[in-house]
């Protein structure tokens, strides 16, 4: 059997299977919803992926402030090699102060010093030595540095995760702008398309007028200029979509490259809340408020620990300590407990500094929350305000484009009537294309301010 032959339809699946991939990940983000843009971007947006490594390190620093509530446990051991040991020379009797035998107590023998049989050398030590030792250290009482020092880092933690929330709201709102943004722009094309389609038709009928004597050179001069104006409208408008796009892309973490549209419309939703409610849940829900309550209980807690570095503390320790060597015929082992207490005398005025700072960084923070409050709420109020004005524009908009339209009605008869020029019915026209320009925008604006006041306020208004 061939090999090569064997194996040419895998090479040919694997290609048409690397083609296909390649071909499903370019249409991937070919049209893409609301919904779909929220979800690539939580997925993708590097601001989130900075917050939750945060939240990762602050949930390392909760296991290092509960790890000093558990005991120490350390061993060591080590291994002693003494080539020379010490060595002594000792009489044989009566060396240690005792008498010789037949002698009786109180009758020393003497001994002559230059009888070197009388003499014994001793040596002290071993030349292999192994000492192993496990210490334990439980803390018992520290007025409560250790416990309170864990609860901050669990406030810490909470902390963490409401300012991952407002993260995640702080994107909502950027993808709403750039997605809405990209929408009206395609918007914008497709009125500017309408309005060089209307004036070309009034160009080709002004022209024909003119041919005919019904009409001025005037006229087509001024329409000539007319449709230019709007053809350079139309190249802004799609300049301005690819702008959009791209930043719309740059949100997502999406490459520039890819060509993307987007899907949806601009969906009113109202609102009964009044503004003092609307505050009054701002006060509540919104992440960044809570996060700053939570960075206050953070600096009480600190307060706290940094008051009682300067008393004393008591801890329960244990050693268990073995030790060998050639000499010694079994091993030695000593097993020791007790308690520890560790009273500061001086420390340089350090505590005194420690507390201070403390009392200054709580105050920071205070006044931080209040600051973080007040910015709440005129967030909440001008978003509120603005809200209200976009409902307004939508409703005069509504009338306008009805007048518009009722206009348009009418300049088609006195034209057909020859009461009004070409040009002023196509005035008339494009008066209503600006019209529906207005009302698209009052509900872009309308769209964005609702975003902007959930925002404000931390949660999804029903």
């Amino acid at each position: 059997m061939n090999p090569i032959r064997f194996r040419h339809p895998i090479w040919v699946g694997t290609f048409l299977l690397f083609i296909l991939s390649i071909s499903i990940q370019a249409q991937e983000y070919k049209e893409l919803t609301l919904d779909d843009s929220l979800q690539i971007a939580e997925k993708n947006n590097l601001s989130i992926r900075s917050a939750e490594q945060k939240l990762i390190g602050a949930k390392t620093q909760v296991d290092l402030a509960r790890s000093a509530l558990f005991p120490r446990i350390s061993a060591n051991g080590n291994y002693t090699y003494f080539k020379d040991i010490q060595k002594s020379v000792i009489q044989a009797e009566g060396g240690f102060g005792f008498p010789t035998p037949g002698q009786e107590m109180g009758q020393m023998s003497t001994s002559d010093p230059d009888n070197e049989a009388e003499l014994i050398e001793l040596e002290f030590g071993a030349h292999h030595n192994i000492q192993g030792t496990v210490n334990l250290t439980q803390p018992l009482f520290a007025w409560g540095r250790i416990y309170n020092n864990y609860k901050a880092a669990r406030i810490g933690y909470t902390a963490g995760e409401e300012e991952l929330t407002a993260a995640y709201d702080n994107l909502r709102l950027t993808v709403y702008e750039a997605f809405y943004g990209v929408l009206i722009a395609q918007e914008f094309v497709e009125v500017a398309k309408q309005s060089v389609e209307l004036v070309e038709l009034q160009f080709a009928q002004t022209e024909s007028s003119f041919s005919v004597g019904r009409t001025t050179q005037f006229e087509v001069l001024r329409a000539k200029v007319q449709l230019a104006n709007v053809k350079s409208q139309l190249i802004q408008a799609r300049n301005r979509v690819k702008t959009a796009k791209d930043s719309f892309k740059t949100i997502l973490n999406i490459p520039l490259k890819e060509d993307i549209s987007v899907n949806g419309s601009f969906q009113i939703q109202q609102t009964e809340k009044k503004l003092d409610e609307l505050i009054s849940i701002a006060m509540t829900q919104r992440p960044e408020v809570k996060q700053s309550n939570l960075n206050e209980q953070i600096g009480q807690k600190q307060l706290t620990v940094a008051k009682t570095q300067n008393l004393p503390d008591l801890a329960f320790f244990s050693n268990y300590q073995i030790s060998h060597s050639e000499r010694l015929t079994e091993m030695n082992r000593i097993w020791s407990l007790g308690l520890q207490i560790n009273v500061p005398i001086f420390d340089g005025f350090a505590s005194r500094a420690g507390v201070k700072k403390s009392e200054s960084t709580l105050k920071q923070m205070e006044l931080s929350s209040k600051q973080i409050k007040s910015s709440v709420e005129f967030e909440v109020r001008s978003s509120y305000l603005a809200l209200l004005e976009a409902k307004t524009l939508i409703d005069v908009q509504k009338e306008t484009v009805a007048q518009a339209e009722a206009s348009i009605s009418i300049a088609n008869l006195q034209f057909q009537s020859g009461i009004i020029t070409a040009v002023e019915l196509m005035d008339a026209q494009l008066a209503l294309l600006q019209a529906r320009v207005n009302r698209l925008m009052a509900q872009h604006d309308y769209v964005i301010g609702f975003a902007r006041l959930e925002k404000a306020i931390g949660q999804r208004i029903q």
